[in-house]
């Protein structure tokens, strides 16, 4: 989760222009691009606070040049961000109280961490990327629709890395990436080709021999539920280290069943 908070004391010595910008662009944060995995917090006392041209709350509502945007549009952004009972005047509090990143969102910022510090979207954005992929096994599982565009963990994966995650966790992540930015990039139409995902990234995808297939109790091994309930035989696999993906395309998107230590074949078992 990012959580944002609006800091008080950024906004003192603002004026009302630059109060206007900066909520225009937190309207559409919070409103029209509204991430799943975005928090916006404010405290009431904003409402009071002095600035540059008067109380905050007397601004933003009677003193912006866009009325419009006053009078309708930021009374509904307020309404959709959260208000906490206790202020939050340092990180330390905000990371005590709140996980996992955590910023403020204001206009000016003194003596204090400016990497965690939210402006407008630009800095908002680079916030976003710098922090997305620092991640625990948790907060994969929870961020993974973020993560990939062309990948799809089965539910079965949030046990696999829960009991992997620590140790492998960079390693999975950099396999899945891969394997996203192939099908971006690659598989566009047809069928799954993995030989020629295997010329074209650092995969090394390959089929289970026929012995192991054909045999019953290592087949089951490899099947596993879709999405959508459906039972499919995942046997395509990345091989990495001592970990196996296994993954089943289809309608170019991959969807991943299994990622854990070698499952037995015929010949390892």
């Amino acid at each position: 989760m990012f959580n944002y908070y609006l800091f008080n004391k950024s906004y003192e010595k603002a004026n009302s222009k630059a109060i206007e910008a900066n909520l225009q662009d937190l309207n559409d944060l919070v409103v029209n691009e509204r991430r799943d995995d975005d928090s916006f917090l404010k405290h009431d006392s904003i409402w009071y606070l002095p600035t540059a041209d008067g109380e905050f709350g007397v601004v933003v509502f009677t003193k912006l040049e866009d009325k419009q945007l006053s009078n309708v549009v930021l009374p509904r952004m307020f309404n959709a961000i959260d208000s906490l009972e206790n202020t939050i005047e340092t990180f330390e509090q905000f990371d005590a109280s709140f996980k996992l990143y955590n910023a403020f969102y204001g206009i000016n910022f003194i003596d204090i961490d400016l990497t965690k510090c939210i402006t407008d979207k630009t800095t908002y954005n680079k916030f976003r990327e710098d922090n997305l992929w620092e991640l625990t096994p948790e907060s994969f599982w929870d961020r993974r629709k973020t993560l990939f565009s062309k990948i799809i963990l089965c539910n079965s994966i949030e046990d696999d890395v829960k009991k992997i995650g620590g140790t492998y966790l960079s390693q999975i992540l950099n396999k899945l990436k891969e394997l996203d930015e192939y099908v971006i990039q690659y598989w566009k139409a047809g069928n799954f080709n993995y030989h020629d995902a295997n010329e074209k990234a650092p995969l090394n995808i390959s089929l289970e021999s026929k012995k192991t297939m054909d045999q019953q109790r290592y087949y089951n091994q490899r099947v596993f539920s879709m999405p959508d309930g459906r039972k499919e035989c995942f046997e395509l696999h990345i091989k990495t280290g001592n970990l196996r993906f296994h993954f089943y395309p289809e309608g170019n998107i991959i969807y991943v069943g299994y990622i854990g230590m070698h499952l037995d074949t015929d010949r390892f078992n």
